[in-house]
């Protein structure tokens, strides 16, 4: 199945399109967008077994192709490389203050730190940050903070 969505916009010069998939990647003004919608999107279907791309010219719009295989279809992937295995990483203790306002991005940098074996204390903004500072009562080694918020 192929899913065409398009518009009759400014499409889109090719620095931006190179990245457009990439998370957290926004050509709109900070806070108003996270820059994660066009990435989630890709995940989702390459792991449906499908395809995304874009077909954009500047002045003249852009179209996003979507295909999907149909249900029960054999998806054909290329075999697996074999690649060395990379070293395990070594697992951290140290204990992270993240500051950031925007729920989402918050959320999804504590499951990375914490993956990592952080322990992450969080705070929507720099007033609950002193506060849980100053209540945890030991170490932090690092303060990981959302600049405009």
């Amino acid at each position: 199945m192929l899913l065409k969505v398009s518009d009759n916009g400014t499409g889109m010069p090719d620095e931006v399109r190179e990245h457009l998939f990439e998370p957290f990647f926004t050509t709109k003004e900070q806070g108003q967008g996270t820059g994660l919608g066009l990435s989630t999107v890709y995940g989702i279907v390459k792991q449906c077994g499908g395809d995304i791309w874009v077909d954009t010219q500047v002045g003249q719009g852009t179209t996003f192709n979507i295909y999907l295989p149909r249900f029960g279809e054999a998806v054909t992937r290329p075999a697996p490389q074999v690649v060395d295995a990379p070293s395990p990483k070594v697992r951290s203790s140290e204990t992270i203050l993240l500051v950031e306002d925007k729920a989402i991005i918050r959320e999804l940098t504590v499951q990375i730190l914490e993956a990592d074996g952080y322990q992450v204390l969080e705070a929507m903004d720099g007033t609950e940050a002193l506060s849980i500072a100053d209540e945890h009562g030991a170490p932090i080694h690092l303060l990981l903070t959302d600049m405009l918020m």
